[in-house]
């Protein structure tokens, strides 16, 4: 029995020993993970380089004339049907003129044809084919094979176009992605007049949006005298998402592409932002808004008046989006087209009920 008792006690120990030999103390034992290098100044500035030989080759210059006026912008190849490219480019651009050619660098002026615009939206398509001489290839950004790509505020973006001429053809600025509305996309990449129509790229090469304006100059007041005060890195473009949208509604009509209008005035309100031209507009507001949009008027016989809008209603939803200023407003009114329905959701101050109006727009 005591030998017995004896190699149950030395058994028992082996196995104790077995399963602590697997264990360690005072630490985890884990698997190597193999740790990313982080991309080098250089590697990044090779990325760019080769984004730009690529995608540099869907750039197009612009150069349109009317009369005795002239106008240079930018633009972006974005199809390409049987050898006939299409190029998205700003309205304000072409706006005016009689006859528009795309620049392709060196003496390389093709005769292009205005497909139509939107200038609501400051949208307008080209077409043009290349000639006997043939020339660089063409690369096509494609940009309804895909969705439209995620933008965040800080990514690196890549701006293309003529900035101040044709002489500036295919100039490359690069910046960041500042802020973004629902119809625009601030950069502080530097985008100067000629740089109209032109592409803003992410790091991928992939379109976002089309440069469209900059501002200058904002007015300040020092002791009474009014000054202009210069700007920096406030530069504008047209999202995707609107581009696409636009581009569709000007192949589909195949010339200038009218927005309805609804007839009304509005105005932001902000019972926290003090300004004498709201200070009325401010006590119509309920209890559980503190910011909203309020028609100020509205013309007779205009769409909205015979819809049975009046004035001071406040305007809740559009189209089942909610509504807190103008720019959500005119975000979707400035992509609908006549014949579409537009649904508001009103509170009417007069009577504090909120009512749904079902408007077919003319």
């Amino acid at each position: 029995m005591k030998r017995l008792r004896i190699w149950i006690g030395i058994s028992l120990m082996v196995l104790c020993l077995c399963l602590f030999a697997g264990c360690t103390f005072g630490e985890d034992k884990k698997d190597p993970t193999q740790i990313e290098k982080e991309p080098t100044i250089v590697e990044i500035q090779n990325d760019i380089s080769e984004i730009y030989k690529k995608i540099s080759k869907g750039c197009v210059g612009i150069y349109a004339t009317g009369g005795n006026s002239g106008s240079v912008g930018s633009g972006v190849v974005y199809k390409n049907v049987n050898g006939l490219y299409y190029v998205v480019t700003n309205h304000h651009v072409i706006e005016d003129m009689t006859t528009v050619r795309i620049y392709r660098g060196g003496s390389r002026y093709l005769k292009a044809t205005v497909v139509g615009s939107d200038a609501k939206n400051d949208v307008a398509v080209l077409t043009f084919s290349l000639d006997l001489f043939g020339g660089e290839e063409v690369y096509v950004n494609d940009i309804f094979s895909y969705d439209e790509e995620i933008v965040s505020v800080g990514q690196t973006v890549l701006a293309i176009g003529c900035p101040l001429g044709l002489e500036n053809y295919n100039t490359l600025t690069t910046g960041v992605v500042s802020r973004i509305s629902k119809t625009q996309i601030q950069t502080n990449a530097e985008i100067n007049p000629g740089n109209s129509g032109g592409g803003l790229f992410n790091i991928s090469g992939r379109l976002i949006g089309i440069n469209t304006q900059k501002e200058v100059y904002t007015q300040g007041n020092e002791n009474g005298v009014v000054m202009d005060i210069p700007v920096e890195g406030l530069g504008y473009a047209i999202t995707l998402q609107v581009v696409k949208k636009c581009i569709k509604d000007i192949e589909a009509k195949k010339g200038q592409v009218v927005r309805p209008l609804l007839g009304v005035t509005v105005s932001d309100v902000n019972r926290y932002v003090y300004s004498p031209e709201i200070e009325d507009l401010v006590e119509l507001l309920p209890n559980t808004l503190d910011e909203a949009l309020v028609i100020t008027s509205i013309e007779v016989g205009s769409t909205g008046s015979l819809a049975g809008l009046k004035e001071n209603d406040i305007i809740l939803k559009a189209n089942d989006t909610e509504i807190v200023n103008i720019l959500d407003f005119s975000s979707i009114m400035n992509l609908l087209l006549v014949g579409d329905k537009l649904k508001l959701e009103i509170y009417r101050p007069s009577d504090k009920q909120v009512r749904t109006f079902d408007i077919t727009l003319k």
